[in-house]
């Protein structure tokens, strides 16, 4: 499991530090890097990751994607994404008809005023194009694309309102984007997998209901399996399981610079102070399995969730790490069950 502290990419096996491989930051994060809050408060650290392969890894820090080499113990100089873009989720795309395999993301920034976004693809080390872009007015950001080997297609998921609340079926390597459904908040996703089934999904509506879903590929509907106590940004595979948590935000549709986080309400969709942790499958259900309380903080200093590794954990520990909690805050829990 490849981690990330104090400027330092950290590789450990069994709970113990193999490695440690230096990082170059900012100027802020060097100097305040230290503190827990200041950490909290200006995003320092890994926001986003994702696996090459067994001795590669791509970690997003600010609005640089870098490139770990573990072999070598090194990191790469970066590629900048552009003024306030990053991933959200990156995706790995492998035998896909029409599609060329490796990395891909979506642009995942405010953008209240819907400028056009981009998709993007890793060609090389710290070498990136585009190779699609949504129009002006279309859409917020993008949140997932998601790989599904079972129709041989790409899913789009974006964001975050009205019509930019939207499902969109790509094929033909990006040649047919078709927008399949839109305009409601059960179809705003963060967290998906491709099954056979169909798609699985947990919603992210900060003032909608929020739930584990079902889509229905052919005829796009869609169904509930399990309600949601708030919003969901962050999940995993662990084992037979599909892992979501819930997140303690704001309502999110009143953007006024940084008044959007002063306000201490929740929003309508988010039913209590407590990130959940829920997982199961479409045999077995789902449920709640762990919970912990959102500390005191402002919405400025990260809304609470609990966050994963990122790739699928075929480990006996569930690893995740609390975020904005009062409990265990910024620190590295594991579960077995």
């Amino acid at each position: 499991m490849l981690c990330y502290q104090n400027r330092k990419v950290l590789v450990m096996q069994e709970g113990k530090v193999e490695k440690k491989i230096p990082i170059s930051v900012g100027v802020l994060e060097k100097l305040l890097g230290w503190s827990r809050l200041a950490t909290r408060l200006l995003r320092f650290g890994v926001r986003v990751a994702t696996v090459i392969d067994n001795t590669h890894a791509i970690i997003c820090i600010g609005n640089k994607l870098h490139e770990v080499d573990i072999e070598r113990g090194s990191v790469s100089k970066g590629w900048y994404c552009g003024d306030g873009v990053r991933p959200l989720i990156m995706t790995y795309v492998k035998g896909i008809n029409g599609f060329k395999d490796g990395v891909y993301f979506g642009g995942y920034f405010m953008n209240m005023g819907k400028k056009p976004v981009h998709i993007y693809h890793r060609i090389g080390v710290d070498n990136w194009e585009i190779v699609y872009s949504f129009a002006d007015g279309e859409i917020n950001h993008v949140h997932n694309i998601v790989s599904d080997p079972y129709r041989q297609c790409l899913w789009i998921f974006t964001g975050d309102f009205d019509e930019a609340a939207a499902i969109y079926k790509v094929t033909e390597g990006f040649g047919k984007v078709d927008r399949v459904v839109c305009n409601n908040q059960k179809y705003r996703g963060c967290v998906v997998y491709a099954l056979s089934e169909g798609l699985l999904y947990a919603t992210d509506s900060p003032y909608a209901e929020n739930h584990i879903r079902i889509m229905d590929v052919n005829t796009f509907e869609t169904k509930s399996l399990f309600p949601l106590h708030g919003s969901c940004i962050y999940g995993c595979i662990w084992k037979s399981n599909y892992v979501f948590s819930s997140t303690v935000e704001d309502d999110g549709r009143t953007h006024e610079g940084l008044k959007l986080f002063y306000n201490g309400n929740r929003g309508a969709g988010i039913k209590d102070d407590y990130t959940h942790l829920y997982m199961g499958n479409l045999s077995e259900g789902f449920r709640e399995v762990y919970k912990e309380e959102k500390d005191n903080m402002s919405f400025l200093f990260q809304f609470a969730v609990f966050k994963f590794p990122y790739g699928e954990n075929k480990t006996n520990t569930l690893y995740f790490q609390p975020m904005a909690t009062k409990k265990n805050d910024m620190k590295m829990l594991g579960l077995t069950l």
